[in-house]
C-alpha cells in the first residue's frame, strides 16, 4: 500500500526542543489518524551537522565560478578518518534524539500502523533551518525496517495544490532543461541521459538570459523542469540563486526572481522539478516561504562533486524510467551512491527532496498516460467467489464494525490452511486480516509463526513477531526474544522484549482462560529471560526465572527447554544431583520429532549410562 506520513515539529527548534511534534497518517489523498508527542532539546546535532559540514568542505576545493573538483592532494588519513567518525557521532545522536521518550509512542504509532511492505512518504514539516539541513535520511527507523519508504522535507505552512489534469495515453512528457553556468562541469552527460528517457520531449536552455528563461516558463504545459549547472545557498537553507550563465553582469538568479514564473509553471502542469546542482536547499526553501505549491522536488543539500551529481542523476533516471515512483527512485539512487564514497565521501547524504504535502508524485509511466492500479486491501485476500467478496465488501461499507469480525474469521482460515501446508495461501489470508483490523496482533503472529517453524524465513518471523508485539500481544515478545538470542545473540534487545511482554501481561487476564493463556505466556518469557541470565553467567537469576517458569506450566510435558537449561544452570553452579534430576525431568518432557527438544534429549543422554537412563 502507499501511506502517507507527516511529522510536523510545530514551533521549536533544537536548542529548546519541540513541545509538540504532531504525526498524521493516511493513504495516497487523505489522512485517517493523528497522535501528539514531543522531542526533547538536542543543540550538539546542528552543531554537529555544522562540523560534519566543516570537514566535508575541507575535503574538496570549489572555485568561485570553477565549479567542485576533488583536491589534487586527495583525502589525507586524518581528514578521511575524522569524516567518518563525524558521520557516525552524528547519526548516532539525531536516533538518540528520535528515540527519546516523548517521541517513542509516535514512533510505536507508526510500526503499528505501517507495513515493511508498505511504500511510505514521511514528509518533517518545519520552518527551522536545521531541521531543514539534518540528514533525516539516516533515521533507523525508515533506512532499516521501511525499506520502501523515503522522507520529504515541507514548510508547515502551504497553499492548496493545484489540480493536475490527467495526461492522455501515449502523450509526451515535456521537459524544460536548463544547462546553466557549466564552467569545470561535464553536462553532456545530463543531457543524453534525458534525451534516452522513453517518450520525452526535451527543449533545452543553453546559459540562457533571463528573459529567456523566464518566457519559457510561463510557456504551458511542462511536466518536468530539470536545472545542472552552478547554484548556492546561504547557511539557513535560505537565499538559493541558480547560476544561469557566464557573462559578466545577469548571470544569477534568485527564487524570487523565478517565483511569478514558477508558480505559472505550476499552475499549467509541472510535476516534477530536478535541481542537480550544489547546495540548492535554499532554492526549495524560498519557494516554499514564498508559499508556491511545491511539486515534488530533488536538491542537493550541499556543494556536489560532478562525478557525484551526474551518477546521481544517472540512477535517478533509471529507477524512474523503469516504472518506480519518484521518492522510492530518489531513495535508490541516493543509496547507489555509497559505492562511490571511497572517492567521494558524504555523496549519499546529498539528495534531499522538498514537496507540498498532499501532492501526490507521478511515476513516468503515469507522465505518459498510462494508468496504475494501485493495490487494495481486499487484493491481497484469496480468491473467494465473486458473489462472497461482493458480500464482503457490502457489509464492511455498511456495517464497518464488522471489520474486525471478518479478520478473526480470515485469520482462522489462515491458520487452517497452515496446518494443511498451503503455506502460499495461509499468507494471503494472515495479510488479509491483518489489513482488514490494523489493530489485530494475531495475524502477524501466526503468519510469525509460520515463517518460524514451517518456513524456516527467519527475517520474515521477526518482522512479523515486532508487528504483532507491537499490537500488545505477549506471546510475540517470547517468541522475538528467542529468536533475538539463538540467531541475533542480542541479549539486550531480547531481554527489552521480555520486559515488555512480562508488563503487558499484568493486566491482561480477565478470565480463566486468559489466567491459564497467561501463565504459558508468562512461563516461555521467564525461560527466555533465564536463557539471557545463563548467556550472561548470571546463575542465581537463571535458577530462580527457570524454577518459576516450570511451576507455571500445566504439566511436565510442556516444559523440556525449561529443564534442560535449569539442569545446564544447576551443573554449572556444581549442584550436580539436582541437575541430573533436572536432566530426568528433561527426557521425561521432550520429543524427539521437535528439533530443538532433540538436541535436550541428546545432552540429557550423555550424563547417563545407558542402565541409569530413566523414561
Amino acid at each position: 500500500m502507499s501511506q502517507l506520513v507527516i511529522l510536523s515539529l510545530g514551533h521549536g527548534n533544537f536548542r529548546d526542543g519541540f513541545p509538540a511534534v504532531t504525526l498524521r497518517l493516511g493513504e495516497r489523498g487523505a489522512t485517517w489518524t493523528q497522535f501528539i508527542g514531543s522531542l526533547p532539546p538536542a543543540p550538539e546535532i546542528p552543531r554537529l551537522y555544522r562540523n560534519w559540514q566543516m570537514l566535508y568542505n575541507s575535503l574538496y576545493t570549489y572555485g568561485k565560478r570553477n565549479g567542485i573538483e576533488i583536491a589534487p592532494t586527495g583525502i589525507t588519513n586524518i581528514s578521511e578518518g575524522e569524516f567518518g567518525d563525524r558521520s557516525q557521532e552524528l547519526e548516532r545522536q539525531i536516533n538518540a534524539w528520535l528515540n527519546s521518550e516523548g517521541f517513542q509512542p509516535l514512533e510505536k504509532q507508526l510500526r503499528t500502523q505501517l507495513q515493511p511492505s508498505d511504500r511510505v512518504l514521511a514528509v518533517i514539516e518545519s520552518d527551522d533551518d536545521d531541521v531543514w539541513r539534518m540528514p533525516w535520511h539516516l533515521w533507523h527507523l525508515f533506512r532499516e525496517d521501511y525499506p520502501y519508504a523515503e522522507i520529504a522535507l515541507s514548510s508547515p505552512e502551504y497553499p492548496p495544490p493545484i489540480p493536475q489534469e490527467p495526461k492522455q495515453a501515449g502523450e509526451k512528457v515535456k521537459v524544460l532543461g536548463i544547462l546553466g553556468n557549466g564552467a569545470g562541469l561535464d553536462l553532456s552527460e545530463d543531457q543524453q541521459l534525458l534525451r534516452r528517457l522513453p517518450g520525452v520531449e526535451a527543449t533545452w536552455l543553453v546559459e540562457p538570459q533571463r528573459e529567456e528563461l523566464n518566457d519559457r516558463l510561463w510557456q504551458a504545459g511542462w511536466d518536468v523542469l530539470f536545472f545542472a549547472g552552478h547554484s548556492t545557498s546561504e547557511s539557513n537553507a535560505r537565499g538559493g540563486r541558480l547560476y544561469i550563465n557566464q557573462h559578466s553582469s545577469g548571470n544569477s538568479l534568485t527564487m524570487d526572481d523565478l517565483k511569478e514564473a514558477l508558480s505559472q509553471a505550476v499552475r499549467r502542469g509541472l510535476r516534477l522539478a530536478v535541481f542537480n546542482s550544489c547546495d540548492g536547499l535554499g532554492l526549495a526553501g524560498d519557494l516554499a516561504a514564498a508559499r508556491i505549491p511545491l511539486p515534488p522536488m530533488v536538491v542537493m543539500r550541499e556543494p556536489i562533486p560532478d562525478l557525484a551529481a551526474r551518477r546521481f542523476l544517472r540512477y535517478f533516471l533509471e529507477a524512474l524510467s523503469a516504472g518506480e515512483t519518484f521518492h522510492l527512485a530518489v531513495r535508490q539512487a541516493r543509496e547507489k551512491l555509497r559505492g562511490l564514497e571511497g572517492r567521494l565521501p558524504g555523496a549519499s547524504w546529498l539528495p534531499a527532496i522538498c514537496q507540498h504535502p498532499a501532492v501526490v508524485p507521478l511515476s513516468w509511466p503515469q507522465m505518459q498516460g498510462e494508468r496504475v492500479q494501485l493495490p487494495t486491501p481486499i487484493a491481497v485476500l484469496p480468491r473467494f467467489s465473486k458473489s462472497a467478496i461482493a458480500l464482503l465488501l457490502a457489509s464492511l461499507v455498511s456495517y464497518p464494525f464488522l471489520a474486525p469480525l471478518a479478520a478473526v474469521w480470515v485469520n482462522e482460515l489462515g491458520l487452517k490452511n497452515a496446518t494443511l501446508g498451503q503455506f502460499s495461501q495461509a499468507w494471503r489470508y494472515f495479510t488479509g486480516a491483518a489489513l482488514l483490523d490494523r489493530n489485530y496482533p494475531q495475524p502477524h503472529y501466526n503468519l510469525a509463526m509460520m515463517c518460524d517453524r514451517q518456513l524456516d524465513d527467519l527475517d520474515c518471523a521477526i518482522q512479523a513477531y515486532e508487528q504483532s508485539m507491537l499490537r500488545g500481544f505477549p506471546a510475540a515478545n517470547a517468541q522475538y526474544a528467542r529468536l533475538k538470542i539463538a540467531r541475533d545473540r542480542d541479549l539486550t534487545g531480547a531481554l527489552k522484549a521480555v520486559e515488555e511482554g512480562l508488563g503487558l501481561l499484568k493486566s491482561n487476564a480477565s478470565n480463566s482462560a486468559e489466567l491459564s493463556a497467561n501463565k504459558v505466556m508468562k512461563a516461555a518469557l521467564l525461560k527466555n529471560r533465564a536463557w539471557v541470565r545463563w548467556e550472561q553467567k548470571r546463575l542465581d537469576e537463571a535458577e530462580r526465572d527457570l524454577r518459576e517458569a516450570i511451576a507455571l506450566e500445566r504439566d511436565e510435558r510442556d516444559a523440556p527447554h525449561a529443564h534442560c537449561l535449569l539442569a545446564q544452570v544447576l551443573e554449572a553452579k556444581g549442584q550436580s544431583e539436582e541437575a541430573l534430576e533436572a536432566w530426568r525431568n528433561t527426557l521425561k518432557s521432550a520429543e524427539s520429532r521437535f528439533p530443538e527438544q532433540d538436541k535436550c534429549i541428546g545432552l540429557a543422554n550423555q550424563r547417563f549410562h545407558p542402565h541409569d537412563r530413566q523414561p
